[in-house]
């Protein structure tokens, strides 16, 4: 299969400090990765090295298409009086130049958007008044536009309850398969990710590790990433991750919870 994303020895350093460390890892086209760890492991800057915010200090980036990139942020901020309708904040996302008026391919594309992303329900409603799940979905369509072939979602679902966040990503996996789109997915939640990912990609801030979920999530590897005993435990189909020297649970590290 034809590789989506490479990088290759990627270092970045911000403020003098190491963010990410000789990283190196491909994507191929139509796989679902999942990226996770703890606050400060370089997932948000991974995220803005890939849309080429930032460059690497060294290393190599490869995007099969750079211009065909889609992105949906963990929130935005929005004002509950903000008359904008759904529909045509979904139109916002075009890839054209700002106009008054939408076509009907335009209109089309923004219909077939909602449909996927579930959102045509609410399409004449004020963003303003939307819940966060559903704000999700419509940053999700707005993505969906610009018909990319890379779908980059940072932490989508670190605001939403459970059952929203269980939607965002059973939909992000559904429009995958439909459209064949690659997808890196950050989150802090290897449960939900671990549903519907192909493989995971696991940062500290000192080191990472990829591959299969099985094979990640073990106390051996994450051990090693973590430079300290931490124990995985499996609960039904659930995992449990704590400091093995400690009563303290996932949280300390990287919230894994468990499934619904």
């Amino acid at each position: 299969m034809t590789e989506a994303v490479t990088l290759n020895n990627v270092n970045v350093s911000l403020d003098g400090k190491w963010i990410l460390r000789n990283l190196t890892f491909s994507v191929e086209s139509g796989e679902f990765l999942g990226i996770i760890g703890p606050n400060g492991s370089g997932k948000t800057t991974l995220m803005r090295v890939l849309l080429r915010m930032l460059k690497p200090q060294e290393g190599a980036v490869k995007i099969i298409n750079a211009s065909a990139l889609g992105y949906v942020p963990q929130s935005r901020q929005i004002d509950p009086e903000t008359p904008l309708s759904s529909r045509n904040f979904v139109g916002l996302g075009l890839p054209h130049k700002f106009r008054p008026w939408l076509t009907r391919h335009d209109r089309f594309v923004v219909e077939e958007a909602m449909e996927m992303t579930n959102s045509i329900e609410f399409a004449d409603k004020p963003i303003g008044k939307l819940s966060g799940g559903q704000r999700q979905r419509l940053f999700l369509a707005q993505a969906l536009v610009k018909n990319p072939q890379i779908l980059l979602l940072d932490e989508p679902t670190s605001n939403l309850d459970p059952g929203a966040q269980e939607t965002i990503a059973s939909v992000v996996d559904q429009i995958r398969r439909k459209r064949g789109i690659t997808v890196l997915f950050v989150s802090h939640d290897v449960n939900l990710i671990s549903r519907y990912a192909d493989k995971i990609l696991y940062m500290t801030q000192d080191s990472y590790a990829i591959g299969a979920v099985d094979e990640i999530m073990q106390s051996s590897v994450l051990s090693s990433l973590y430079g300290m005993p931490v124990e995985v435990m499996r609960v039904g189909s659930s995992l449990l991750v704590s400091f093995a020297n400690s009563k303290e649970t996932a949280a300390s590290i990287c919230v894994h919870s468990m499934a619904e």
